[in-house]
Parts: structure tokens; C-alpha cells; sequence
């Protein structure tokens, strides 16, 4: 079985690193064309637009209101939107007592609000072709959680919610809505995050006795988005090595 994007237009909220970047390279080997956001203002070089033609880069930042609406603007003028990802996130770790509101409202902002905003536009694009998929990337700390990961959980949490709520909103117009909660990914923050040590204690925590590859991620992602789903909708799929069913 072979998955082909061709002619469908993909849009990434957050592929410019990462498991977003992954995510972004899968999609455009399966001949997609790609619209990704990133916080810098110009051209991301990591797009790497020397191996790929049909990828577009669009700046959004989620703190800055203005290229909120600039970027809701420009999502108006695409006729068809075929996927939508809402991958960019934040997290900020600390104890409960030390959480400013400012911080509170950071985290919210990027990892609810702003799918919301994004996912609001894009399902009045789909609704008018009656079909569509949606993937909010969330994470296991929307199913389990740990110390310091309060305001992290909490909007994770609310995105599962926001998942299951809109699966049943657009059901009826052919749009398949559904989340992906990675574990632990081996990504360039995980490796700046936790020492060496750190990482090795963890890797005894996972069933499956190591940490995931973005890729990992990925895989899971595009089939979700592709022709070869055609009824699952509303769920949560869980990417983690066991580590949650321990």
C-alpha cells in the first residue's frame, strides 16, 4: 500500500524542527505541497528548499496577535486545505507555587488557544468540500503526568478534550479529527533538557527500552492524514514504548 499526497495541500503549525520537521519531510516524500509555519520571520533554511520545490514557509506566532491574523488571513485565500497539523507547542517546568499567570497564559496561548484559532478557520474550508483531516499533536502528559508539568498537563489535557469535541462537531462533513501523544523523542530540546544520565535512567522507565525518533512520530501522523483512514476519528493514539501502560 502506498501513500500519495499529490495535488493535496498539507498545512504544518510548527515543521520548521523537531517532530514538525518530520512530520513536514514525510509528507512532502509522499508528494505533497506543504504550507509550514515557524516563528522566524523570513525563509527557514531547515525547510531546505534546494531538496524540495513544493513546501512554502508562512510565518506565525502565537504571542504576537498581528501575525496571528496575518496568518489567518492568508488561510481565507487557500480553497482547499486537505490536512491540518497543529503540532507547535511550549512547555515551561515548575512547581505549582513558582507558575506565573504570565507563564499560565504563555503555555495556553500556544498549545490550546492557537489550534483552536487555526482549527476554527480551516474546518469552514473543509466543511465547503465535505472532507478533511485534522491531527492535534498532544502528548502522554495529557493522559498521565508528573512534577512541574501542571500548566503543560492541563493544556495537553485540554487539547484531547478540543479533539474529541470538534471529531463530533464535523463529523457530518467527511472530517476525520483525531490527536497523537508522543513519549519520549529523541529531538534536539530532549538531548538539551536532560544529561546524559538523565536520559539513560529514563530509557529503563520504557518497555520498549529506548527512547523514539521523530520519524517514529511521523509515520503515525501521515497515515492518520492519508487515504488509508477512513473511520477513525475522535481518538487519542499513543506513541510511547509501553511507557504509559507500565
Amino acid at each position: 500500500m502506498k501513500i500519495d499526497f499529490t495535488n493535496k495541500n498539507i498545512v504544518i503549525i510548527g515543521g520548521t524542527r523537531g517532530i514538525g520537521q518530520s512530520i513536514l519531510e514525510l509528507f512532502l516524500n509522499c508528494n505533497a505541497h506543504v504550507i509550514a509555519t515557524g516563528t522566524k520571520a523570513d525563509d527557514c533554511v531547515s525547510l531546505n528548499k534546494d531538496k524540495y520545490t513544493n513546501v512554502k514557509y508562512k510565518h506565525l506566532d502565537y504571542t504576537c496577535r498581528k501575525s496571528v491574523n496575518n496568518f489567518l488571513e492568508y488561510l481565507k485565500s487557500i480553497e482547499c486545505i486537505d490536512v491540518l497539523i497543529n503540532n507547535a507547542g511550549m512547555n515551561k517546568i515548575d512547581y505549582i507555587e513558582n507558575i506565573n499567570e504570565n507563564d499560565w497564559d504563555l503555555i495556553y496561548n500556544i498549545n490550546l488557544k492557537g489550534p483552536f484559532l487555526i482549527t476554527r478557520s480551516v474546518a469552514n474550508t473543509m466543511k465547503s468540500v465535505r472532507r478533511g483531516k485534522i491531527i492535534n499533536i498532544a502528548s502522554i502528559y495529557g493522559v498521565v503526568s508528573r512534577s512541574k508539568r501542571a500548566a503543560y498537563s492541563a493544556s495537553k489535557w485540554g487539547l484531547l478534550g478540543f479533539t474529541k469535541a470538534i471529531a463530533l462537531d464535523l463529523s457530518q462533513y467527511n472530517i476525520l479529527v483525531n490527536a497523537v501523544s508522543p513519549g519520549f523523542v529523541m529531538t534536539d530540546l530532549t538531548k538539551k533538557i536532560l544529561s546524559k544520565d538523565e536520559l539513560n535512567k529514563l530509557i529503563t522507565e520504557i518497555p520498549l527500552n529506548r527512547i523514539a525518533n521523530a520519524n517514529e512520530i511521523a509515520k503515525t501522523v501521515v497515515f492518520l492524514a492519508s487515504d488509508l483512514n477512513t473511520y477513525i476519528t475522535g481518538q487519542n493514539i499513543i506513541i510511547d514504548g509501553g511507557y504509559t501502560s507500565a
